[in-house]
């Protein structure tokens, strides 16, 4: 949905989150989310999983690469980039999937126009 809120359970947990002064089982119910599902989201957030802690690991690395090549690579060449730099041997799509988090796009891609056909007749 375009221009509207973004309700995705992890934000509506954040929302109950800051007001949490209030019943979180009131709020759940509300938000028609579980209970046990915010507490879960609470621990995680407390205490994140190794993948998510080598994952923002990658990320800085992946900004680096981005910073110095001023948005020209990507995900094929940060991944070899990773690889020659810091000898890190990971999937391209596990870079690609970090490179969305992020939100970075190949600055090639930005830049590519919309290419029509025109006939002469």
């Amino acid at each position: 949905m375009k221009g509207g809120l973004n309700l995705e359970p992890s934000n509506l947990f954040e929302i109950i989150d800051d007001l949490s002064n209030h019943s979180i089982q009131l709020l759940c119910h509300l938000a028609k989310l579980s209970r046990s599902g915010y507490y879960n989201w609470v621990k995680r957030k407390a205490f994140p999983s190794k993948r998510r802690i080598e994952d923002e690991k990658l990320k800085q690395k992946i900004i680096e690469c981005h910073q110095k090549y001023k948005g020209i690579y990507g995900y094929r060449r940060i991944k070899i980039w990773l690889k020659r730099t810091y000898d890190i041997h990971i999937n391209h799509k596990k870079v690609q999937r970090l490179l969305s988090e992020l939100a970075l796009k190949q600055l090639s891609n930005l830049l590519r126009k919309e290419r029509t056909l025109t006939y002469f007749e």
